[in-house]
């Protein structure tokens, strides 16, 4: 039977046939999505077929100049001929099924595409196999399963043999040597190995080896599974965390291929992985840049709809439905429509998922909100107290604020990547760097870069009515200290205070920066106002032990030779701001004072009363902090609700 993958020709199970989707299509967000693809598949009527150096607006220019088949031109590839197909399979019109072989015979010729592979990887080993391979591999063979029944004998043959030399057999030949995504468990063994193995799916019984690359695929797939933390986190940081998609889809795949007698999306970590996304997700719908990962990048939110579809889950599909649209139209991908099932309501969030939640696995991420807005809410605060396993940065204690809707305290996220030769100074590039982010620094060192190079969540409380705290012991991270603890409380709506108790063996220059969205300049008292496009964030950094402090604005730049990318070219001087508070001393407690004001509410400064007392006056009353011993407090004088937290518990 053909179509047999996300879609069937007559009707399995709980499995959506191909008429159920010309129905969901029809009216509602199904309509909506379908409108979107249809749109884009109209637009691509009269366009040449991609290639290497395309350019078009969602693609960095340097990829096109250097003929490079990035994960951009590749993914934009894919989508049009699945666009094509799905609307040929729908619509029955030969002008998109002309489409879809335009662009996939482009593919097959080596003067068009050289290379299934980007150019940073081609070190990796012969034959080139790589992250575009799975991709490109995947695409072509569901979109071969679509078509089938529309395509000559020749056609088909053309298709399964250009699958085959490009893909499936460089594939096969690179196995014996052992290739590191085939061992390792992240996104390249989901992409390469699953990609393959959904290939063997889609083609099956027209392609000799198709049930080799499932059976190779599937235990490895499996096993991947083990590596998310045991409340779903994954293994790489959030940014990366679209790579989840890769094993939903080739679980929804399974689920397809064994007629919806192996259900896999609805046990395992996939509930579990979506909500941890979803606490990393800040409003309007990006994820956290913790780690390896770009700012403002909307969050991959189209394999949502596959786990509530499978699991038949309100909220997984609420953040869909609220969260689709931004990725949507970045990405313009196919799978949202695929996936789609109105027939699962969306529950709000309120009221029903915890407004913070502290992970203890990998990144050891923390996020704490005013509510589940998936625009504006008033306040954000994320923190992290560890490093992932893959595309680590040197962040671990970092702190970082939204307010209605926009970061203020901010981090800058990467820099195209580096050449691989300075894969061992990676931190050369502030990005990377300690340096390039909100923490504490001492004596001009960088953090350690060793696996063990871990903080730890010692402690953390999470009030939905009032706020929450948490305590992150990160000593572990620095060379030659006693102890580096930082406790961060957030009282709703929008205070934040963050305190660093610093232990040393000896008096040392100690440095703590906040990279602000603006190029605000501080006072000599530690002042500074971020002013944002519609919230602003009054701040002040004190020293609680009274030695001297002095305050800057500064910013980063590239220098040589840690200035260029992987293709050899210049990175774009950002010249990102940052206030940067400078003390000496073996025994230091800085105090970082935060307060968010939304639109049309005015910011006034924080006040100091007494040396461990400070107050604002904000739109809900006037807030107090103390900071007496180890104890931080906050109080609004006007409504008497407080927190407290320990900045060193027992």
């Amino acid at each position: 039977m053909r179509p047999h993958i996300y879609l069937t020709s007559d009707k399995v199970g709980q499995l959506r046939s191909v008429e159920e989707f010309k129905t969901g299509i029809q009216s509602g967000l199904g309509h909506r999505l379908w409108t979107g693809v249809l749109t884009r598949a109209e637009a691509d009527l009269h366009k040449d077929p991609l290639t290497p150096s395309s350019e078009f607006p969602e693609r960095e220019a340097i990829h096109a100049r250097h003929s490079n088949a990035d994960w951009t031109v590749c993914f934009a590839a894919g989508q049009r001929i699945l666009r094509a197909a799905l609307v040929f399979l729908a619509t029955g019109d030969d002008a998109f099924k002309a489409v879809a072989l335009r662009q996939i015979g482009c593919l097959f010729d080596l003067k068009d595409w050289p290379l299934w592979c980007d150019h940073a990887h081609l070190h990796q080993g012969s034959p080139p196999v790589d992250l575009r391979t799975g991709m490109l591999c995947t695409d072509l063979s569901l979109a071969y399963d679509w078509l089938h029944s529309s395509l000559s004998e020749s056609e088909r043959l053309t298709m399964v043999e250009g699958i085959d030399r490009r893909g499936i057999q460089p594939y096969l030949e690179r196995l014996p040597q052992k290739p590191f995504w085939l061992t390792s468990r992240h996104n390249w063994t989901t992409c390469v190995v699953g990609g393959l193995g959904k290939t063997g799916m889609a083609l099956g019984e027209d392609h000799p080896q198709s049930r080799e690359l499932i059976d190779i695929a599937l235990p490895i797939m499996r096993d991947c599974l083990k590596a998310y933390g045991p409340e779903g986190e994954f293994n790489e940081s959030v940014g990366y965390a679209g790579a989840i998609q890769l094993l939903v889809t080739f679980f929804t795949s399974y689920r397809y291929h064994t007629r919806d007698r192996e259900n896999e999306l609805v046990s395992g970590p996939f509930p579990d992985a979506c909500r941890w996304v979803m606490h990393l997700t800040s409003p309007p719908g990006n994820t956290v840049p913790f780690g390896d990962a770009h700012r403002g990048r909307p969050v991959a939110a189209q394999y949502f709809a596959a786990v509530a579809a499978a699991t038949r889950d309100p909220v997984l599909q609420w953040f869909f439905v609220h969260h689709h649209e931004a990725e949507q139209k970045m990405r313009h991908d196919v799978h949202a429509t695929l996936f789609y099932d109105d027939t699962v309501p969306a529950e709000p969030l309120e009221g029903s998922t915890p407004l913070g939640h502290a992970y203890h696995t990998y990144g050891k991420c923390i996020s704490s909100r005013t509510d589940w807005n998936p625009t504006t809410t008033a306040c954000m605060v994320t923190s992290k107290a560890g490093r992932e396993v893959n595309h680590a940065h040197n962040d671990v204690g970092q702190v970082c604020i939204d307010g209605y809707g926009e970061p203020l305290i901010i981090d800058l996220g990467s820099c195209l990547y580096p050449s691989h030769e300075f894969h061992d100074r990676i931190h050369e590039f502030y990005n990377y760097s300690g340096f390039g982010h909100n923490i504490p620094m001492v004596g001009g060192r960088e953090l350690r870069m060793t696996p063990d190079a871990q903080g730890r969540i010692v402690d953390s409380f999470f009030d939905r009515d009032n706020g929450a705290w948490w305590v992150l012991d990160t000593t572990a991270a620095y060379h030659d200290v006693r102890s580096i603890v930082r406790t961060v409380i957030h009282f709703f709506p929008g205070i934040v205070i963050v305190m660093d108790r610093i232990d040393l063996e000896h008096p040392e220059g100690i440095t703590l920066k906040w990279h602000t969205v603006d190029r605000c300049e501080p006072t000599d008292h530690g002042a500074f106002l971020v002013q944002g496009q519609r919230a602003r964030l009054t701040a002040r950094v004190v020293n609680l032990t009274g030695g001297r402090l002095s305050h800057h604005r500064g910013q980063h730049v590239y220098k040589a030779p840690y200035d260029r990318n992987r293709l050899g070219e210049l990175q774009t001087q950002k010249n990102e701001s940052f206030i940067e508070t400078q003390t000496t001393g073996s025994t230091v407690r800085l105090l970082s004072l935060f307060s968010v004001a939304g639109p049309g509410e005015e910011s006034s400064l924080w006040q100091e009363t007494n040396p461990a007392r400070w107050t604002i006056k904000t739109g809900q009353g006037t807030v107090r902090v103390d900071a007496i011993s180890e104890q931080l407090s906050v109080r609004n004088l006007n409504t008497g609700v407080s927190l407290t937290a320990t900045a060193c518990p027992p």
